[in-house]
């Protein structure tokens, strides 16, 4: 009797620790995935900001060399 009933427990716990190992390997790719998801979103929000920072510095840019060019061409009118 006590045989069956050690049989039981050892399978019992045997189907437990693979309960455990198969929930906690569910956890980890949950947890990656997020883990994932979460850098994408970084990764998107820099480079939307680089593509908005990097647009705005070339519009400054041609209006600074068109203020240069306007001022160098009251500068020859004056000469």
């Amino acid at each position: 009797m006590e045989n069956k009933e050690e049989e039981t427990l050892t399978s019992e716990l045997i189907i437990d620790e693979e309960e455990e190992k198969r929930l906690k390997a569910q956890n980890a790719r949950k947890e990656l995935k997020l883990i994932l998801i979460t850098f994408a979103i970084i990764l998107t929000s820099f480079l939307t900001f680089c593509y908005f920072f990097f647009n705005y510095i070339e519009e400054k840019a041609a209006e600074y060399k068109l203020q240069q060019e306007q001022e160098a061409k009251v500068n020859n009118k004056t000469e």
